[in-house]
């Protein structure tokens, strides 16, 4: 079952598809024998007794940072979306918060497109090697997780693994959700936990081996009693784990078949996140307190020194709301189609927002999606003349991507072009209130570089000018000004200010 030093474990995709709704992680590429499943075990071990000699006491919240590859192949196509990725982080955190281990994004690479990569990473070894973060927990999020080569005859269907030798987690893409828990059970690996099911994971119990249980299982590993007598040494070595014989033979979330080699029937915990029990309820997942205690020190050993001192405490402010669109909205029309300005309100604790528009309302036609830093609005260059386009926003930030996307807004490009010359002697400019208040004032102020001047210009939205608000003199850094907008009727005008080299644009809207 060991092949080119990645331990992948093949299972029957038959089996795999009827478990839909509440699926546990399926079938992970950490298998059984072989050199590099003895290396897991020799760290585990190692965990343990370091566990021994320096019980843990008292943990403050360890943050692990996270390198997220986002691989589509080479044509750019398959790649998981942001918010995938954005929900995956939100719930493995949730995963992890009772043990105080807490993830962030360091690094989202969301520009990799490789076939090799994608879909048989046995044969893309020195690419990732090169594209690796030696300061984070990279997670590589693929079409096809395939570590080592299949030989003919294999079936099925690799979920996710982890591999020892070059310290990484693939998982792949349909198993990037909130519903899954693939991610956490493969970070267990990485955090040296072996199966519930060590020793039976590619020849779980069936009758055809007997009741009583071989006092070694298929896989040369001692068979873990029921009474735990031989816990230290039999099985994953956890002694608050029970004993599993499984593997990925048992469809459901009560395994009560099996009898230990004293003739006891076993009595496995089917909701411990590194068993591979189907169909148990999402949320009642969980790690033992012991193998708690050994991804503690698995994390505080020599060998994870890179993250411990790479570390940062992300921004942790929580982020309570939703973004609010603010322009274009309710069906306005662009002043053109080349170049569309996006504006949301500002969200506490939002270091990012995940902006996605298209012409479907679904966002499942051909969306276009874009990481905001900083900033609370974004100029779009790419989108079609006379279409119907949808938006929306998601605020986050490196630790905090719970939060939903905005409400969907909704506007209408025409067949107009824009200039997309900008002024360069100006750094920022506003204009206020928007709405117009009832006099039809508007506030302008700027900052500028150096002094120029310009012209005002109010546009409505079939492009038509309908009123020059005349050339002023924009001074060197701050300055304000107050154009007359009176008797306008109610709609979206774009206030236009001209410079021999450039011009710039804002939205105005006259309420009703």
């Amino acid at each position: 079952m060991l092949r080119a030093g990645i331990l992948l474990l093949f299972s029957l995709w038959a089996v795999l598809s009827v478990q839909a709704q509440h699926r546990h992680h399926g079938y992970c590429g950490n298998g059984e024998g072989g050199e590099w499943d003895a290396m897991l075990t020799e760290r585990l071990l190692r965990n343990k007794q370091a566990l021994e000699d320096q019980p843990v006491q008292f943990r403050s919240t360890i943050y692990v940072p996270l390198r997220i590859h986002m691989v589509a192949n080479s044509s750019g196509f398959g790649r998981v979306t942001h918010a995938q990725v954005l929900d995956q982080l939100c719930k493995l955190n949730e995963d992890f918060a009772d043990m105080d281990v807490q993830f962030y994004i360091k690094g989202l690479n969301d520009n990799i497109n490789n076939n090799g990569i994608y879909t048989t990473q046995y044969s893309a070894g020195l690419v990732m090697n090169n594209l690796r973060d030696a300061t984070a927990l990279n997670i590589w999020i693929v079409d096809v997780a395939a570590g080592s080569q299949p030989s003919p005859g294999d079936l099925g269907v690799t979920l996710g693994y982890y591999s020892p030798t070059r310290d990484w987690v693939v998982i792949r893409r349909d198993e990037v959700n909130s519903s899954s828990v693939t991610l956490s059970h493969e970070i267990g690996h990485f955090f040296s936990l072996k199966h519930t099911h060590n020793g039976w994971d590619s020849t779980p119990w069936s009758p055809t081996i007997g009741n009583p249980a071989p006092v070694n299982s298929p896989g040369g590993v001692p068979t873990e009693r029921q009474d735990g007598s031989n816990c230290n040494t039999a099985g994953d070595y956890i002694c608050d784990t029970p004993p599993d014989y499984n593997g990925f033979g048992f469809n459901g979330c009560n395994y009560n078949i099996a009898q230990d080699p004293t003739g006891a029937f076993i009595n496995p915990d089917e909701q411990l996140f590194m068993s591979y029990f189907l169909n148990c309820v999402r949320n009642d997942y969980y790690f033992s307190p012991t193998q708690q205690n050994l991804m503690i020190a698995d994390y505080n050993s020599t060998a994870r020194n890179y993250l411990r001192t790479s570390a940062v405490t992300p921004n942790l402010t929580q982020i309570t709301s939703a973004a609010t669109p603010v322009s274009p909205i309710n069906n306005d029309f662009t002043p053109g189609y080349n170049i569309v300005n996006f504006q949301w309100a500002a969200v506490t604790g939002a270091d990012f927002y995940l902006l996605e528009t298209d012409v479907s309302a679904a966002f499942n036609s051909n969306p276009t999606r874009v990481v905001v830093s900083g900033a609370t609005s974004h100029t779009m260059t790419t989108l079609l003349a006379n279409r119907t386009y949808y938006w929306r926003v998601r605020p986050y930030n490196a630790y905090r991507t719970c939060a939903p996307f905005s409400a969907t807004a909704q506007f209408r490009t025409n067949n107009m072009t824009v200039s997309a010359d900008n002024i360069e002697e100006l750094n920022q400019w506003s204009v206020f209130p928007n709405p117009l208040a009832e006099d039809g004032r508007i506030q302008v102020q700027l900052q500028a570089a150096q002094g120029f001047e310009g012209r005002f210009l109010l546009y409505d939205v079939a492009g038509r000018m309908v009123r020059s608000m005349g050339s002023h003199r924009i001074s060197g850094g701050y300055t304000q000004l107050e154009l007359d907008a009176g008797g306008l009727l109610p709609g979206v005008y774009t206030l236009t200010l001209e410079h021999e080299n450039g011009r710039e644009l804002r939205r105005i809207t006259v309420a009703k």
